[in-house]
């Protein structure tokens, strides 16, 4: 097992499937939190742990579990703080407002009194945009994600294509989060400045569930903000300064080692 630290509060731990056979487990043993990995986990906690210097009194520890297309599994270990837990609570509570506002029972009247294609269209502008409120604001998921509590993700086939708009403050932030998708099955990633903020344009090729939350896991944690699929993008590659044209993630993670 391969046990990476990427920062102060984050671990990434690769395991390949012979690793796992040698001591009697199978990578579906992992992701689906078997009896029989109990033992396993419970070792793996106290490295981790003794990794990112963990307080279990005082702060969450939240694991991811991927299995990869070669048959390994691949987990992410992220510690938060009680203000981590304040910034992902605002940013939720953000979220909630903005479609509260959205959909209000007024908004609802308006479209139930409308007839014919005007009630579709009124009403798939206001799914729209609650969809797009909902995409600006990732956050971890408490309750699947809590150190004792697999969350399920599962592997399957590559099929669907999402584009991620990522922001950055800084460069050496896309540099970290670079650094944590790279192995993501990314198709296409370009970086653009604009007016001193730094921008990902980034294809992601997957249905598996765990995949997505991966990058929203990592877009979470080390960007001001990730949007999927929105028109902003195109904003962005119209006006916007072109630093890196192809392989954008590749390159900036190679900067971060």
């Amino acid at each position: 097992m391969i046990i990476v630290k990427m920062n102060e509060t984050t671990v990434e731990c690769s395991i390949a499937a012979s690793e796992l056979h040698e001591i009697g487990l199978t990578p579906e043993a992992v992701i689906e939190g078997a009896e029989n990995t109990t033992s396993f986990f419970a070792q793996l906690n106290k490295e981790v742990g003794q990794q990112l210097d963990y307080n279990p009194e005082t702060e969450v520890m939240m694991m991811s579990k991927n299995m990869m297309m070669d048959g390994s599994v691949r987990i992410f270990a992220v510690k938060m703080s009680n203000d981590d837990i304040q910034k992902a609570s605002d940013r939720i509570r953000g979220a909630a407002e903005t479609v509260l506002k959205t959909l209000t029972q007024e908004r609802v009247d308006e479209i139930k009194a409308k007839t014919g294609k005007e009630k579709g269209i009124a009403l798939n502008e206001v799914i729209s945009n609650v969809t797009e409120t909902i995409n600006r604001i990732y956050s971890r998921d408490f309750e699947e994600t809590a150190a004792n509590i697999p969350v399920q993700p599962k592997y399957q086939p590559i099929s669907e294509y999402a584009r991620y708009m990522i922001e950055f403050d800084e460069l050496s932030e896309a540099e970290r989060f670079s650094k944590v998708v790279q192995k993501l099955p990314i198709v296409d990633s370009s970086l653009y400045k604009y007016k001193g903020r730094f921008y990902m344009l980034a294809g992601l090729m997957t249905a598996s569930e765990g995949l997505i939350f991966e990058m929203r896991r990592a877009g979470v944690e080390y960007s001001h903000m990730l949007t999927v699929n929105s028109p902003e993008a195109m904003f962005i590659e119209e006006h916007a300064d072109k630093i890196i044209g192809e392989d954008a993630v590749v390159h900036l993670a190679d900067l971060a080692r």
